[in-house]
């Protein structure tokens, strides 16, 4: 499996303060999140997790603006979670900076809840949080309201309902080893690997490189989540690391950041000057693209409408969600038309994710749907590709590591962040920029036509090495 095993920072946020408890009791005050956020995300980690303790019991999420302030500055992915209770409350915390959204009390008293997420930002948006307490010889009750109140669900039997409604990952914390650093739960592990059929994260207990390497050496976990063993210094993820790269073989690591590990883009290409126009059209956070552009110098236009986006010398066209609903908003807003009048004008357009996908013929995702066409090619689920007898885990989630194409603009292979279950296929070999290997399916991860680029990841979300893909791409496509 070429995609790297994740290591995620639990940040549990009470109004300003960093907390942390033991079994998800005696809450104390650890630090500040923001500078915890960048410890960490400068240390090498592949994802925040933002959790509001409280919000569940005040009946509100409080994270929005700690989100605006963190992915101003921190280009790695984020998932926040707590208080979420409908698809509005999502939506919020995805136009603050979220790319994911955790839901775990709402859901349990409402499960349709899932399916509506997944229905309105795509499966890949959904992170179902499952507090799992033991209450017998392998038996464990999913608690709610921060791990405080009883559900009377079966965690084993609930994993299967939230797969069923359409959710893209699972994050399974052990409320009996939460906060002690006294190693994760296995047996709770192995039971929960049985049913995993997405995505699992798992979480609880971890405090040494050789209990971390263990768990992320079971196939079925994709990442886990460390946030007592950060906080109190018993773990430093650069160590970490450095510790589970020469751990096993089997382990694909994304290494930390060497020598000075502050985010600095002086030495990339400037957009200073250039006005680019950021495509607003309901679908996905298009806010960490906006921040990321802005960081490289660009001005920028963030609108729904052509007129506005005119004067612009280079559009982008975010996307997180399925691709029927993306093109229903573009035509609805007529921006399908003032880009297909700008695609002959020879005008430069980045597609990122969803974005990227709707420059194709058409998609399978639901049922056939026509996309902007500008592209020869068709969008099809990845396990369609998959000639394997294995079965392909969907959707694909986390920091994988590009092959160079025939239209490749840089000569590095660089990890960047994916989140996605359909890929294109049937494009000319000439236009790949990229491609990716999951498991034994080899992909198509960019493509570039003429002023034309599409990134199927998210290079705004991916570290140093994305801003670098990103400033040398529009730098290109502006100065060409």
């Amino acid at each position: 499996m070429a995609l790297c095993k994740r290591l995620i920072a639990r940040l549990d946020i009470k109004g300003s303060r960093l907390i942390k408890g033991v079994r998800f009791e005696g809450l104390r005050v650890v630090g500040d999140p923001w500078q915890a956020a960048v410890s960490y995300s400068q240390a090498g980690a592949d994802e925040l997790l933002y959790i509001d303790a409280v919000a569940s019991l005040y009946g509100r999420n409080g994270l929005q603006e700690l989100l605006r302030r963190t992915s101003q500055q921190i280009f790695v992915p984020i998932t926040a979670g707590g208080g979420v209770r409908s698809v509005a409350d999502a939506a919020n915390l995805l136009a603050a900076g979220a790319d994911k959204i955790a839901v775990n009390t709402a859901a349990l008293q409402r499960p349709d809840l899932i399916a509506e997420l997944a229905s309105e930002f795509g499966s890949q948006c959904v992170v179902a949080s499952i507090q799992a307490r033991r209450i017998g010889n392998r038996k464990w009750e999913a608690m709610a309201e921060a791990g405080r109140e009883r559900s009377g669900r079966d965690v084993m039997g609930w994993i299967k309902q939230l797969q069923q409604l359409g959710v893209g990952e699972l994050l399974v914390t052990s409320v009996d080893q939460d906060g002690t650093c006294k190693g994760p739960d296995l047996e709770l592990l192995e039971h929960v690997c049985t049913e995993a059929k997405v995505p699992l994260v798992f979480g609880g207990g971890f405090s040494t490189t050789d209990e971390v390497c263990r768990v992320l050496l079971e196939p079925k976990v994709f990442a886990v989540c460390i946030g007592a063993a950060l906080h109190s210094k018993r773990m430093k993820i650069s160590d970490l690391k450095i510790n589970l790269f020469s751990c096993s073989e089997e382990l694909q690591i994304r290494l930390p950041p060497q020598g000075d590990t502050k985010l600095n883009t002086t030495a990339l290409p400037s957009l200073e000057g250039h006005q680019i126009g950021v495509i607003d059209y309901g679908m996905g956070n298009q806010q960490s693209l906006i921040n990321a552009l802005q960081l490289l110098g660009a001005n920028l236009t963030l609108s729904a409408f052509p007129d506005e986006l005119q004067s612009c010398g280079l559009l982008a066209l975010p996307g997180v969600g399925s691709f029927p609903k993306g093109m229903a908003e573009l035509k609805q807003r007529k921006l399908d038309i003032m880009l297909d009048e700008w695609i002959k004008k020879d005008k430069p357009l980045i597609g990122i994710c969803l974005g990227m996908q709707m420059l194709f013929k058409q998609s399978e995702e639901f049922s056939i749907t026509s996309g902007l066409g500008f592209i020869e090619g068709e969008v099809v689920r990845l396990d369609t590709l998959n000639d394997s007898s294995n079965p392909l885990v969907l959707p694909h989630l986390g920091w994988n590591r590009l092959q160079l194409g025939n239209a490749s603009l840089t000569k590095s292979e660089v990890n960047q962040y994916f989140v996605h279950s359909y890929a294109v296929t049937n494009v000319n070999p000439g236009l790949v920029m990229y491609k990716c290997l999951y498991e034994e399916v080899e992909f198509i991860a960019a493509v570039r036509m003429n002023n034309i680029v599409g990134f199927q990841f998210h290079p705004e979300r991916s570290g140093y090495d994305g801003l670098e893909l990103l400033s040398i791409t529009c730098s290109k496509l502006l100065n060409s």
